[in-house]
């Protein structure tokens, strides 16, 4: 059993939060946070989710989810694409079944950087904006069905066999009570392709925001699970959430 409970977080979603794996530097365990289960699944809950404790994977079954998509492209006869996160498998930890995948990391050798933090940091050029492009192309080719696409689950990764890449590392599977993205091919690529024109159309909103001087505050939803980052600069204030994780 890992024991993540005194661990240093290294980043937190909307139910989620992420820890080094113990010994292995290039792995990551995801572990859903208690708080989390009862503001989703119990008081305050969709009535679908209220009677959660009666289905079979409960609140896990988000890694389901995620390993269904992972599947389903293997069952192509395709390699992983570099396009999404690699998942390595589950653990036992002190804080409940803990899913383990492999760290995306930058050219420096550091985590990978979110879509958000290059807009922050000025680094959404035209090189970045090819290589999203690209990552678009993949994902629509792809049999995979995306539940979330925003500016904090896509990042910028790099390997010698790939170079600069971005990786979608979070927000896949579906989540409709009626599967209609899983039932048809045609019914996915369109819900992708409406998802991939909002992140565009954000990204460069908020690339023009802060080419204004505008600054930028990351947040994510629950309490306790916040990061914050700001740029320097005046103006108004452009919150972006970190859901999904």
């Amino acid at each position: 059993m890992f024991l993540l409970k005194d661990a240093e977080v290294v980043a937190a979603g909307s139910t989620r939060n992420v820890y080094r794996h113990p010994d292995d530097p290039n792995l990551l365990i995801k572990v859903i946070r208690p708080s989390a289960v009862k503001e989703r699944f119990e008081r305050g809950a969709p009535w679908y989710k209220l009677n959660v404790k009666r289905r079979r994977y409960r609140h896990l079954i988000a890694y389901l989810r995620e390993i269904r998509e992972q599947i389903a492209v293997h069952a192509t006869g395709s390699e992983h694409p570099p396009f999404l996160q690699k998942i390595v498998g589950v653990v036992e930890t002190d804080m409940g079944m803990g899913f383990v995948v492999e760290a995306v990391r930058g050219r420096d050798g550091a985590y990978a950087p979110t879509v958000a933090e290059l807009i922050q940091r000025g680094e959404m050029d035209q090189s970045a904006w090819d290589k999203l492009g690209t990552f678009f192309q993949d994902l629509m080719n792809s049999p995979v069905i995306v539940a979330d696409l925003h500016p904090s689950n896509v990042v910028l990764g790099y390997t010698p066999e790939h170079g600069d890449h971005f990786v979608l590392i979070d927000g896949i599977g579906f989540k409709n009570i009626i599967p209609i993205v899983r039932m048809s091919a045609r019914a996915n690529r369109w819900s992708k392709s409406r998802k991939v024109k909002r992140l565009r159309t954000a990204v460069e909103a908020q690339v023009a925001r802060v080419a204004a001087g505008e600054t930028m505050v990351e947040e994510s939803r629950p309490k306790g699970a916040v990061r914050r980052s700001n740029l320097a600069g005046k103006g108004r204030t452009l919150i972006i959430t970190l859901a999904g994780l």
